[in-house]
């Protein structure tokens, strides 16, 4: 008895042993507690760590139309200041003209061969051969300043190009008043962005009873709409109230064939408000620019496209806004606008 009573002891102090270390190995196993699950679910730190660590691996890619006009100049300042401001690396590139179509899908397929890029936005040029380009890549597309048909898209980030044209044409009407005759200027025909700015001009003009004499393009080229406007005015008779312009460098290239012609009574209404463009309305070149807000939607669309990389959601339209610059705001306007490039 005495022996059975010594081997159950013994058993007893074994399995006592073995429990403490079971609780002792679950007690220092658990580097799970100090970490959450995100929106892409994955797990990050919860320490002071701050986020920025994270994001400084994040690469976005941005492709906008040109690098080399001023209006692009300030989009491509705001994607600068975003990539600065959020810590991430962000590869900028741009054709070298707004017409350079090739150039800008070899830059588009060439991008999107990279391994490590987490985002890419891009401002078509042509928006069907581009998202034919893109094709269904993995990385997060977003789009700023001129949209595209492409079925994954994340979001697009700009003007809405008919309402802010609409807000133009609709000064420009009030201003000459019903039966006025006017002509529109556009930039590409066939380009998403040019076509809906004539759309709004062409319906705000209809809406207050002024005649839409003739449509043209000058593919954004201040000579070739000088050009363009010459010929018009000869053809009409120099009968032409209004004068609407895809972009401040129509505009100008229209004010100075109207200038030329003897004619100080015309309304021209330029579009981007550019430095240029809003100088010349300060200066009486121009009658109006309708303003878009480029960098911020540079800033925006890196912002977004930092998001989308992270997993989160993200609007599928962000409109950045448009104001019609005229005489009594173009001082305080351009101002605002040399303190973005600064």
């Amino acid at each position: 008895m005495k022996k059975i009573l010594a081997l159950l002891t013994a058993a007893m102090m074994i399995v006592g042993l073995t429990a403490c270390g079971s609780t002792e190995s679950k007690t220092t196993s658990k580097p799970e507690e100090n970490k959450e699950t995100t929106n892409s679910g994955e797990t990050s730190g919860t320490s002071e760590t701050p986020e920025k660590a994270e994001d400084s691996n994040i690469r976005v890619g941005v492709i906008l139309k040109t690098l080399s006009s001023e209006y692009w100049s300030y989009v491509a300042a705001g994607v600068k200041q975003a990539g600065e401001d959020l810590g991430v690396t962000v590869d900028l590139q741009g054709p070298a003209s707004e017409t350079a179509y090739d150039e800008q899908n070899n830059m588009i397929e060439t991008m999107l061969s990279s391994p490590d890029l987490d985002a890419f936005v891009i401002s078509p040029l042509q928006p069907e051969s581009v998202v034919s380009v893109i094709g269904d890549t993995k990385v997060p597309v977003l789009f700023v300043d001129t949209d595209a048909p492409y079925d994954n898209k994340i979001s697009y980030i700009g003007t809405g190009n008919y309402q802010a044209a609409y807000l133009g044409g609709e000064y420009a009407a009030k201003k000459a008043g019903k039966g006025a005759k006017a002509v529109i200027i556009g930039g590409v025909q066939g380009n998403t962005s040019s076509d809906e700015r004539e759309k709004g001009y062409r319906e705000a003009l209809e809406a207050y009873g002024v005649e839409v004499a003739a449509v043209q393009y000058a593919e954004g080229l201040a000579d070739k709409a000088a050009s363009i406007m010459e010929n018009l005015l000869t053809s009409l008779d120099n009968d032409v109230d209004i004068v609407l312009c895809n972009n401040d460098e129509i505009a100008t290239g229209a004010s100075r064939a109207v200038e030329q012609a003897g004619l100080s009574d015309v309304i021209i209404v330029g579009f981007d408000g550019i430095q240029a463009g809003v100088q010349n309305v300060a200066d009486g070149k121009f009658t109006a620019t309708v303003a878009q807000s480029p960098f911020d939607m540079g800033y925006t669309a890196v912002e977004k496209a930092v998001a989308a990389a992270k997993g989160e959601d993200v609007m599928t339209y962000i409109d950045t806004g448009a104001i019609v610059i005229t005489s009594e705001n173009a001082e305080t306007y351009l101002a605002e606008l040399k303190s973005k490039l600064n």
